[in-house]
């Protein structure tokens, strides 16, 4: 048998590559859509309209008063980055990709215990950086969401091993730190920080794990948020840990007591409530509801691999073409709009758009929606030369 203890590089490869490689692809999918100057937000549609239940999930959640106060109503996702804005959808497509990596994956408690005080943290981070007047109070969610990536993947894929540190935290004389550096060899900090270098994520996240002061501000509210979590799950929200963390809290913000346990109470409901909506059903349970809320209903979100005719839909998402038509609209948005209502409301299994080539010989794919659809809008080239079938 061997005694080989792998390094903190042989677990970033082993996470990366043969335990979540969809999710680091989707992430880089996710991430590099914001580097495309000519059409950012139809390119994000892309990546969301792949997955049936990704796009359920994040129509839900962008219709919800947590994202849309106003509550204008949202029925395809081009139209969700015009209400929301670009970062907010790509952040929640970001938080929801992690979240099914990670429940499909050989889910223990600890692992929806970590998921539970994460989520839990991200909620309460937004509504302070909110608070707080944050110029991208989602950079702080998505940051804070990720702190404890390296927890949430090693007790996630850690198998025998993780059950063995979970048994050697518990023993007395053991801080989590130092059991972990005895039984691994490093602290999952650093793996946190090891996979956010590897899968290049939200830079802020970086920084707080690697020079905290550098974070300032919003590297606290990140911190702090982390901390009312966790003495919240262990102690309640009543507990004198608890209480303490939450003036710690209201100095940061400068509010009062009662003002501050006002807002982190509320936070925490909609924290349970977002959690269903991820999927993460599990983790919404425990995370800790003061007042009568203490049962969290599951917000499960199921959808086909193919759309279904929708007829209400399609009047919907003709409303929100007029509304972008009304004012100064983007053709990429316009475009992606009329297409997802053909692929979503029509129920179609692919929809295309294409155009002639500047030369007007031939024809190209331009959008394509469905099942397959980078390889149809590769392959969708015909020529139209009178000599040549098309």
């Amino acid at each position: 048998m061997s005694d080989h203890k792998p390094s903190l590089a042989e677990w970033v490869s082993r996470i990366s590559e043969e335990e979540m490689p969809i999710f680091g692809h989707t992430v880089q999918q996710i991430i590099s859509v914001a580097d495309n100057d000519e059409a950012p937000a139809a390119e994000l549609a892309k990546v969301v309209l792949k997955d049936a239940s990704m796009t359920a999930r994040v129509l839900k959640l962008v219709n919800t008063i947590h994202y849309n106060p106003r509550r204008q109503s949202v029925s395809t996702i081009s139209r969700a980055v015009v209400v929301l804005g670009f970062k907010t959808v790509q952040n929640l497509c970001l938080s929801i990709a992690l979240v099914d990596a990670l429940v499909e994956g050989r889910a223990r408690d600890r692992l929806h215990e970590e998921l539970a005080l994460s989520i839990h943290a991200a909620v309460q981070a937004r509504a302070i950086a909110l608070t707080r007047g944050d110029d991208s109070p989602e950079e702080v969610f998505i940051a804070t969401l990720l702190y404890h990536l390296g927890d949430l993947a090693f007790w996630c894929f850690g198998g025998d091993t993780a059950e063995q540190l979970d048994g050697l935290e518990k023993q007395p004389g053991y801080t989590p730190q130092s059991a972990q550096e005895e039984l691994l060899g490093f602290r999952l900090k650093q793996l946190t920080t090891s996979l956010a270098e590897e899968w290049d994520l939200n830079p802020l996240l970086l920084t707080t794990l690697k020079r905290p002061r550098d974070a300032g501000e919003r590297g606290g509210c990140i911190t702090l948020s982390r901390s009312i979590a966790e003495a919240a799950a262990e102690h309640g929200w009543s507990a004198p840990d608890t209480l303490q963390q939450a003036a710690a809290m209201g100095k940061h913000c400068g509010k009062g007591p009662k003002e501050m346990s006002h807002q982190l109470h509320r936070a925490a409901r909609e924290a349970a409530e977002i959690a269903g909506f991820f999927g993460a059903a599990a983790a919404a349970r425990l995370i800790p509801v003061p007042g009568d809320q203490a049962e969290v209903e599951e917000a499960e979100i199921k959808a086909d691999s193919h759309p279904e005719p929708d007829g209400m839909l399609q009047l919907k998402i003709l409303r929100e073409l007029s509304q972008m038509l009304d004012g100064k609209a983007d053709l990429n948005l316009v475009m992606e709009a009329v297409l997802e209502g053909i692929y979503r409301g029509v129920g179609m299994d692919r929809t295309l758009f294409a155009l002639l080539t500047p030369d007007r010989k031939g024809l190209r794919a331009k959008y394509t929606l469905g099942k397959g659809n980078e390889e149809l809008n590769n392959r969708f080239h015909f020529t139209q030369h009178p000599s040549q079938p098309n």
